[in-house]
């Protein structure tokens, strides 16, 4: 999902979908840490139609073009738990596989298995961010 569709699923969310309903875009912005990119994505999401001004500058309200967007959007994306469940198992596996390349490398250590050692604690680290995005 990118950014745009990530602020129209934010908006749909706080709007429950209606037309009628205000969002402080600004406020909006600076809780998803998008705000130094509000004009941009202001005017893509102005552009395609899935949102309109609303009465005060920074506030819009999302349109039933982007009500439907942000549902469609939604339905495609998958599940949170699933991939938390799917990327735990890969962390567990790969957790394996690291304590099998430690038990290999204190019998005969050398620096090539050092450095597939560093590399998979790296790739345990980058698994466990992901996780934590999901979470």
């Amino acid at each position: 999902m990118n950014v745009f569709h990530k602020v129209l699923v934010k908006m749909f969310e706080i709007t429950g979908g209606r037309d009628s309903v205000e969002v402080d875009f600004v406020d909006l912005l600076k809780k998803e840490g998008f705000f130094p990119s509000f004009d941009s994505i202001s005017r893509q999401l102005l552009d395609e139609g899935w949102i309109t001004e609303g009465s005060r500058k920074s506030n819009y309200k999302i349109t039933h073009w982007g009500a439907a967007e942000a549902k469609r959007v939604m339905k495609n994306a998958p599940d949170k738990l699933d991939e938390v469940e799917k990327n735990s198992t890969r962390l567990l596996n790969d957790g394996r596989e690291l304590i099998i390349m430690l038990e290999e490398f204190a019998t005969k250590p050398d620096s090539k298995k050092l450095d597939r050692i560093e590399k998979r604690i790296s790739e345990l680290g980058d698994r466990s961010k992901t996780i934590r995005q999901h979470l």
